[in-house]
């Protein structure tokens, strides 16, 4: 019989060394323990009364240091009744054990043989205490435009207060936002990205209880708005600001005339869904209101209307897409914003023809009757705002000054209509005007913002005419005709 061993441990239940007979410990046991890994190495002399007898006992001893410890159970090291005791779960996380046959001559003698045992486990972290975190490092990362982008990962551990799972949802929040404060504290930081990684252990009740979580998080720093005057929506994630100006000079018939200018506007984000899953909502109480609102800061419009809105709605994936066409005008440009113009000569004349007696039925004498040239004027401009049509013939006391649009444009139709509609005795005389204005109103009502223009068409036909005995071609020369 062995003598009794102040030693003894104890793994899942079954105990070596102490009292045992058929499980002695042989030599001394060796522990390493580190901040995070324990790990116990031990020999074990297995006794039995006859080879089967040795048979069965050496499958139960390898049987029981070959498994993996289940929730609650134990590893207890006893010194003559003083014990280190841990529990899986709590103060042991994943342990497994690992058995070798030594084939130590010395011991392996009759019907004894020795076994080398290994039990390693992870160890929670700072002992056990209710935070957790084991480790964690953060990595930060610039872009070209120097925009820095955050990469926190680290590791939490099962502890008394509950599996990993657990510890993690209820302390990373607040040591994350430590590192990026200590970063830099006053950037604004969106989180983007998370994954975590789940180990395989299970509670008393069989329930999934992990003893490790691996995570990681990004963040981006935010240095657009996401709506309008906040920089960092709970609602908004991942957005995407662009404007593309398209102006367009095709050339005008006026010398420093300004076009009305188009700028297209793409808004592209991802909604937070442990925020809220309506799109519709963040699009008109946000987003819609956010892009004009940044377009008017960027471009400093005196007038702008929204052209063309498209709003795509990816209800899988929870993201949000606008593209806007803004129709405006520059805040240092005139309010005629095109004009186009041009001049026709049209001529016509009679003549007399007398039929004369003739072998032939074509025989005529022709006289010269009287010729007629007229000048026809068109002219199409636009102009924010309001506008009315030009009298060119009769007079109107009751209208404003007849020649303020021509003045404005820097250009005149036929006569200067500042004048008295006298008739020229010789030249050219205006007999025929059309004068037409269209209102019309740009862009989408819905969105609130529309530029109302004036379009006016114009045409005026003059007729040149001379007093009886003037040179035709003096008369054409005077009045600047071909």
């Amino acid at each position: 019989m062995a003598a009794d061993n102040p030693f003894e441990i104890t793994y899942a239940g079954q105990a070596v060394g102490g009292t045992s007979d058929a499980y002695q410990l042989h030599g001394p046991y060796v522990l390493r323990k580190s901040y995070d890994n324990l790990t116990l190495v031990f020999e074990v002399v297995v006794v039995g009364s006859s080879f089967s007898d040795l048979q069965s006992k050496s499958d139960t001893l390898e049987t029981a240091f070959r498994k993996r410890l289940a929730a609650g159970e134990t590893l207890v090291i006893d010194l003559d009744g003083s014990s280190w005791t841990y529990t899986h779960g709590t103060t042991l996380l994943g342990a497994r054990a690992e058995i070798n046959k030594t084939g130590n001559p010395e011991t392996d003698a009759g019907f004894a043989r020795s076994y080398l045992v290994t039990i390693e486990a992870e160890l929670p972290a700072d002992g056990g205490s209710d935070g957790g975190l084991r480790d964690i490092e953060a990595i930060v990362q610039y872009a070209p435009t120097r925009q820095r982008t955050v990469t926190v990962r680290g590791t939490y551990t099962a502890t008394t207060a509950g599996n990993a799972w657990a510890r993690y949802a209820a302390a990373a929040d607040a040591e994350v936002l430590d590192y990026l404060t200590f970063i830099d504290n006053a950037a604004t930081w969106e989180w983007r990205d998370e994954d975590y990684s789940l180990d395989r252990n299970r509670d008393g009740s069989n329930d999934p209880f992990p003893h490790q979580l691996t995570f990681t998080r990004q963040y981006v720093e935010v240095l657009f708005e996401q709506s309008e005057g906040v920089l960092n929506d709970t609602q908004i994630t991942d957005h995407r600001v662009t404007f593309t100006d398209l102006s367009q000079h095709p050339g005008d018939s006026r010398e420093s005339i300004r076009r009305l200018r188009r700028v297209s506007a793409s808004y592209d984000c991802g909604i937070d869904i442990d925020q809220t899953t309506d799109l519709q909502s963040v699009y008109r109480n946000k987003v819609r209101e956010h892009l004009k609102a940044t377009f008017r800061s960027q471009f400093s419009p005196q007038v702008f209307a929204v052209e063309e809105n498209r709003v795509s709605y990816d209800e899988t994936s929870k993201r949000l897409s606008v593209t806007a066409q803004f129709l405006y005008q520059t805040e240092d440009a005139d309010t005629v914003v095109e004009v186009s113009q041009s001049v026709a000569f049209r001529e016509a004349r009679s003549l007399d023809y007398t039929p004369i007696h003739d072998e032939s039925e074509l025989a005529f004498e022709v006289d010269v009757g009287w010729a007629q040239i007229e000048r026809v004027w068109n002219r199409t401009a636009i102009v924010i705002g309001n506008e009315s049509p030009k009298l060119r013939i009769a007079e109107n006391p009751k209208a404003g000054p007849a020649g303020a649009f021509s003045d404005r444009i820097g250009g005149q139709i036929g006569p200067d209509s500042r004048r008295p509609r006298e008739i020229k005795r010789s030249g050219w005389n205006v007999t025929n005007s059309t004068s037409q204005v269209t209102d019309q109103w740009l862009g989408d009502p819905s969105l609130g913002d529309q530029i109302k223009i004036a379009v006016l068409t114009e045409t005026v036909v003059e007729r040149l005419h001379q007093r009886a005995g003037a040179s035709s071609s003096a008369t054409l020369q005077r009045a600047g005709g071909v």
